[in-house]
């Protein structure tokens, strides 16, 4: 017989609401996550969750459990939400709420805003891993034993960080509604013998961006004559 103690736990908790007065379908899926948000070479990494099939009218209110011992006071964390109609988003949160690390609580509430009609949408432009799918108008693909080139707006210090496949990128960025650009962007300087090609053109396409789009989980971006220039898909992952 074991004498090990059990696993301690601690809880997020929250209510989740939306402005707009209409009763949700029976079949309603409300959701809340927990996750790690910290990190700008990787998709976020969950910590908890919470599911509810017929959530009934807002407020909600959810606890999501976690492990404390994987919390690290340098990182942070955030809660998202959503609620899901027929497998798709009816409504979201277009920001993920801070908790837990850098003077954070470990309560928030959210006020969910309506998803896009089509196509729903769920992907926020930061603290969103956006791997590289297109430049122009050519596919992407990733060359063996490369990273995929990705980048992560985090808007806390207004930094981008990410990388071109063969090297790491670093600079800032300016947001303003759907105007995007990048400055200041710079990178390592190591020679790998596949992939150069694309990490140029993804440099230069950083350095025309004006403005963005984001529709499901893909970001697209423009440059100051609206042409698309690069497309993304988030890896915000559950």
């Amino acid at each position: 017989m074991s004498n090990a103690a059990p696993a301690q736990s601690s809880t997020v908790t929250g209510t989740a609401t939306f402005r707009e007065r209409l009763a949700l379908p029976p079949d309603a899926v409300f959701e809340a996550t927990l996750a790690d948000v910290s990190r700008a070479d990787a998709s976020a990494e969950v910590l908890g969750s919470v599911r509810r099939v017929s959530p009934g009218n807002p407020p909600f209110r959810f606890a999501i459990e976690y492990d404390p011992s994987r919390i690290e006071p340098s990182h942070r964390y955030a809660v998202r939400a959503q609620i899901v109609v027929d497998g798709r988003p009816m409504f979201v949160t277009d920001t993920q709420h801070a908790v837990l690390t850098g003077g954070h609580p470990d309560a928030v509430d959210i006020v969910l805003k309506r998803a896009a009609s089509t196509p729903q949408s769920t992907a926020v432009l930061e603290n969103t891993y956006w791997k590289l799918v297109r430049l122009g108008a050519t596919q992407v693909t990733v060359a063996e034993n490369q990273r995929e080139p990705h980048f992560v707006l985090q808007p806390e210090t207004r930094r981008v960080a990410g990388s071109g496949g063969c090297n790491r990128l670093a600079g800032s960025y300016t947001l303003a509604g759907d105007k995007l650009t990048f400055s200041q962007m710079a990178g390592t300087m190591m020679a790998c013998p596949d992939g150069m090609d694309v990490e140029r053109e993804f440099h230069k396409a950083l350095s025309q961006v004006a403005s963005w789009r984001i529709e499901g989980e893909a970001l697209e971006l423009f440059d100051a004559a609206g042409t698309s220039i690069a497309q993304f898909e988030s890896r915000y992952l559950k």
